[in-house]
């Protein structure tokens, strides 16, 4: 999608700003598991959103691209940013966006999910580098579901892919609540099978995601 995007754009910096709440969030393997959850509310759970993902560079898309097929059936839309270093599939619902690698989102790795009765935001900023082993990559982030930052960086998206405006939306915060319920307890369950696993890797990202978990 061929789109002027300003190279010091930052959805991190975005999100970091409005997000009093939000968990701070270090380690890729946590990102990848809280990634999956904010998917899984749409894949699983039915909520109709309205997807941006920031995958950095193309490459890093594309083992995912089996599951995007299945997500785009069921979200709003979907948008997928990246530095276009491989060719990607044509998938319906799904448009890419593609970056610089000297832009700033090139840095990031960022999922967002809007709908009237979901709202989560994951937003991050690499510390290290793509060339760096997985398991060596380190990111500052943010995780919330405050319908309210999420509101503001969706809008920001939306009006940078010159997407249809989502507009006034009444919000649904009990669905929210069983949302983020069902979250909770998938990732109960991830913490529990981390734990059985007893790596430095497996506990680390087990106190992560524990201190990540939404509060009710």
């Amino acid at each position: 999608m061929p789109i002027a995007i300003d190279p010091t754009l930052s959805v991190y910096a975005l999100a970091a700003r409005v997000a009093d709440s939000a968990a701070m969030i270090n380690h890729r393997r946590t990102m990848t598991l809280i990634s999956y959850e904010i998917e899984n509310a749409v894949l699983h759970d039915g909520a109709r959103a309205r997807i941006f993902a920031g995958f950095q560079k193309m490459s890093f898309f594309l083992p995912q691209v089996k599951r995007y097929q299945r997500l785009a059936q069921r979200a709003e839309s979907v948008y997928v940013f990246g530095v276009p270093d491989v060719p990607v599939p044509n998938i319906p619902n799904v448009t890419y966006v593609t970056i610089s690698p000297r832009d700033q989102l090139a840095k990031e790795w960022f999922l967002l999910a809007d709908a009237p009765d979901y709202a989560s935001i994951l937003a991050t900023e690499e510390l290290t580098t793509w060339d760096d082993p997985d398991h060596e990559r380190v990111f500052k982030g943010v995780w919330s579901f405050d319908e309210n930052i999420v509101t503001i960086v969706q809008e920001w998206l939306t009006s940078l892919v010159d997407a249809r405006p989502l507009g006034e939306r009444k919000r649904d915060p009990k669905a929210q609540l069983v949302y983020m319920q069902r979250t909770t307890m998938r990732i109960a369950s991830r913490l529990v099978k981390l734990s059985e696993q007893r790596t430095p890797q497996a506990v680390e990202t087990a106190k992560e995601l524990e201190f990540a978990m939404p509060r009710f």
